[in-house]
């Protein structure tokens, strides 16, 4: 079983935004208990932080921000 010890390890990088290191304790956790629902949330969350990271907000002409258009 995982320990809170590892659990709070990841969330240290996650505060630290080392991602990379986040999502491999993620990976391997899961990889030994793929029903460790607390590795699958925090996994969750470092992809959307990654999605939004990364998003371009230049890449929408609708600057204006009609609903219509997007």
């Amino acid at each position: 079983m995982i320990t809170d010890e590892i659990i709070n390890r990841v969330r240290e990088f996650l505060s630290q935004q080392k991602y990379s290191e986040a999502i491999n304790y993620l990976q391997n956790i899961l990889e030994q208990e793929p029903e460790n629902k607390e590795a699958v949330v925090l996994l969750e969350q470092i992809e959307t932080i990654l999605k939004y990271c990364n998003r371009d907000i230049f890449a929408s002409t609708n600057l204006d921000m009609d609903p219509w258009l997007e």
